[in-house]
């Protein structure tokens, strides 16, 4: 009697681990992350850097550590919600037009946004990294915090990359990017350029970085502004943009929109086997290129 009612437990905890497993792949993209999910947003161009759709789920390939890897689930994401958190450098160097587009483009923004989509606010500047606008604040707030951002000081680029995932913790949906404003001047960082590219490679949420107006390039010798800017973007499977005017960015708000409605999201699941570190991913697609994450911390899938 007791070894049939062993039996029976054991095979109502198989019965529940299978449905509990169930509920978490079907639940991927509501408030509750799966942790033994890994979430690779995938942005698909053509030759000429041109945003592709429709593309075929045949012809999606992904490589973890070098090995073909299952792809569980396969969206265009046009139709989720999406968490934005801005990231605006206010520092002295963003003074007057600069600041000024700033703030017409995140208005955009807010101007296109769904009821369910989210936005946050952070500033860096002065010696300081300030959450001004949490996601799930009243939308009709937004605009009034933005009147009283004022730039001064000096400017911690490399360390505001550092605070991206600070920033975005609070962010409830899967869809998610962070965009960030600056004309890339760094002159009060803790950490180098490097070292803020090495932190961008292993962020889970792509940066999309606006080079507003940047300044001539510097007289010493390494990267320059713009090549450290694309460096960052590159590394968290973001782009980088450069915005010659401030002027120009409602029109970069309408691009910046689009892309973001293109991308796919691909998601696969670990296994829990062997040891948790910084996996290199590569998504191929056949006939494009595809531009996503470079890694994940996590076991074997």
């Amino acid at each position: 009697m007791l070894r049939r009612v062993g039996i029976a437990a054991v095979a109502l905890a198989c019965v529940i681990g299978t449905l509990t497993w169930t509920h978490r792949a079907s639940a991927q993209y509501g408030s509750q992350v799966d942790v033994d999910a890994v979430v690779v947003p995938v942005t698909v161009r053509d030759s000429k850097g041109r945003v592709v759709k429709g593309v075929d789920r045949k012809k999606f390939q992904l490589l973890v550590d070098g090995y073909s890897v299952p792809i569980r689930d396969l969206h265009l994401e046009n139709d989720l919600p999406i968490s934005l958190g801005f990231i605006l450098d206010t520092s002295g160097s963003m003074a007057g037009r600069k600041l000024d587009g700033s703030r017409n483009l995140i208005m955009a923004f807010l101007a296109e946004r769904r009821q369910e989509d989210q936005l946050a606010l952070w500033t860096f500047g002065n010696d300081s990294v300030v959450e001004r606008f949490p996601f799930g604040m009243g939308w009709y707030l937004l605009p009034r915090m933005l009147e009283t951002i004022k730039p001064w000081s000096t400017t911690a680029l490399y360390d505001m990359v550092r605070r991206v995932p600070e920033a975005m913790e609070k962010a409830d949906h899967h869809r998610r990017a962070a965009i960030l404003l600056t004309d890339g001047v760094d002159n009060a960082s803790l950490i180098t350029a490097s070292e803020a590219t090495e932190i961008a490679q292993g962020l889970e949420t792509p940066i999309y970085v606006l080079g507003v107006e940047p300044p001539s390039e510097p007289d010493t010798a390494g990267p320059s502004y713009e090549e450290i800017l694309t460096l960052i973007a590159d590394g968290s499977g973001g782009l980088y943009r450069r915005i010659p005017r401030a002027e120009d960015m409602p029109e970069v708000a309408r691009t910046l929109l689009d892309e973001l409605s293109s991308r796919y999201i691909l998601t696969f699941t670990t296994s829990g086997v062997g040891q948790r570190k910084w996996r290199p991913i590569e998504v191929r697609v056949e006939g494009h290129q595809a531009v996503t994450r470079t890694g994940y911390v996590g076991t074997l899938p």
